[in-house]
């Protein structure tokens, strides 16, 4: 009955998916093989001069950047996943298992940095963060701890201290998103567990968590994809430094292409950081196909 329903209306579904479908391809599918295009040219944004073959990657991989870019992006991609993920789920699980009063209100708290402007953020957190007079380094001298940090002129902590706010910022979506998929869960599993005498871990890492997992999958891809794509935060509270300590993928292309005006050379690094999204998306995928069917 479902199919001859699909496909006496197939003409009408078609009517409706087509303006997404042309957006789609407008916004999305068209300026991805642009760029492909283009990576293979010398290119200044208005008109291609040569075509240079593969020379653009080459360069790419050759140069003193794409090291640091590499594993920067890699530790700020599972810093998002460790905390926007963890956190996250945590939170969702509190709050859908144990009853706190207000907790609708804590919920929407969660959500007000998702709200606010990328560029208020990254000023609260640069203040914050600011050797001098920040918030940090004051209520160190104020509970008597001598250990005052440059927190954004350090190796290691400017990229961890932007990644901590890419994550802060963030973290509210990722819950909200988890925890429908925990309230869609029958509760039949859980009652039927706490009459076997489960405890709340137990529940959690039995039920909820093989439950969740398509949900988690997705946020998964989201939080390491948008570590390999980012870039605002970094480059509104760093830029890239001190030095090349925070340079990532993203900020990389942003210098070929606005720094030296090379857009094929440019085009050449959105290419490669598209493959490596793809490539992450399609490996969690694969890892985690035996949980697509549920509640079976």
């Amino acid at each position: 009955m479902n199919a001859t329903l699909l496909k006496k209306n197939k003409k009408y579904l078609v009517l409706f998916a087509a303006p997404a479908s042309v957006l789609f391809c407008v916004v999305i599918v068209i300026p991805l093989f642009q760029t492909l295009y283009y990576s293979f040219f010398e290119w200044n944004g208005i008109k291609t001069t040569a075509f240079r073959g593969i020379e653009n990657y080459r360069t790419m991989l050759e140069s003193r950047e794409i090291g640091t870019s590499l594993i920067n992006s890699l530790i700020y991609a599972l810093f998002l996943v460790v905390y926007q993920v963890g956190l996250g789920m945590l939170f969702a699980f509190i709050l859908t298992q144990i009853k706190i009063k207000g907790k609708y209100l804590f919920r929407n708290l969660y959500f007000i940095p998702v709200l606010l402007s990328i560029s208020v953020v990254s000023q609260l957190w640069i203040q914050i963060y600011n050797a001098d007079y920040g918030l940090i380094n004051q209520l160190m001298d104020a509970w008597g701890i001598n250990w005052h940090q440059n927190w954004l002129n350090r190796k290691w902590t400017s990229l961890l201290a932007v990644a901590f706010v890419e994550s802060w910022k963030g973290m509210g979506y990722i819950m909200l998103i988890l925890y429908a998929a925990l309230r869609n869960i029958p509760e039949v599993y859980h009652e039927a567990a706490c009459i076997d005498g489960a405890s709340a871990f137990q529940r959690f890492r039995h039920i909820t968590v093989p439950l969740a997992l398509p949900t988690i999958r997705i946020t998964v891809v989201m939080c390491l994809t948008n570590g390999f794509r980012a870039f605002d935060t970094t480059y509104l509270m760093t830029g890239g430094g001190p030095g090349i300590y925070t340079y990532n993928l993203t900020i990389m292309m942003y210098e070929a292409m606005m720094g030296k005006n090379d857009y094929g050379y440019g085009s050449a690094i959105a290419v490669f950081i598209v493959a490596i999204c793809v490539g992450l998306m399609f490996v969690i995928n694969k890892a985690t196909q035996k949980y697509d069917t549920i509640y079976e």
